[in-house]
């Protein structure tokens, strides 16, 4: 297992710390849809499910899979290893629109739209709760 190295992009924290910053991240998106930010929602929603392939990287180094959250996202969307509704996740992210073209009624927003990085991100928690028991 890889040593924690405040010096390297992807060592600085552990995995278990990067799944803690994805769901504060994830928390964040889903208040940021709440009230109708697009901006913030997505941005969010992007940076929690880097930050959980982040956790899934430092078990297992990929350089197909860049080093930002983006380039995270788009080989995600390509990995025919990962399963094909966690490669659609991916893909939604990548294709959710920085703005919104719709005007929607109401007060609160959609939280919901948070979804496909919360998929995302419980997924990599399980593969990396399943690293943590095999190693």
């Amino acid at each position: 297992m890889p040593e924690k190295d405040p010096t390297h992009w992807l060592y600085r924290l552990t995995s278990e710390e990067w799944l803690r910053a994805g769901a504060y991240e994830l928390f964040q998106s889903r208040r940021a849809f709440s009230q109708k930010s697009q901006r913030e929602g997505v941005v969010y929603a992007r940076r929690a499910a880097g930050m959980a392939v982040n956790a899934l990287l430092w078990h297992r180094a990929d350089d197909s899979y860049g080093r930002s959250y983006m380039d995270h996202l788009v080989q995600l969307g390509k990995d025919h290893e990962v399963p094909a509704p966690i490669r659609q996740f991916a893909e939604a992210l990548i294709a959710m629109p920085i703005k919104d073209t719709l005007v929607t009624i109401g007060k609160q927003g959609d939280p919901s739209r948070a979804e496909p990085a919360a998929k995302i991100y419980e997924w990599a928690k399980s593969r990396v709760s399943h690293f943590l028991r095999t190693s």
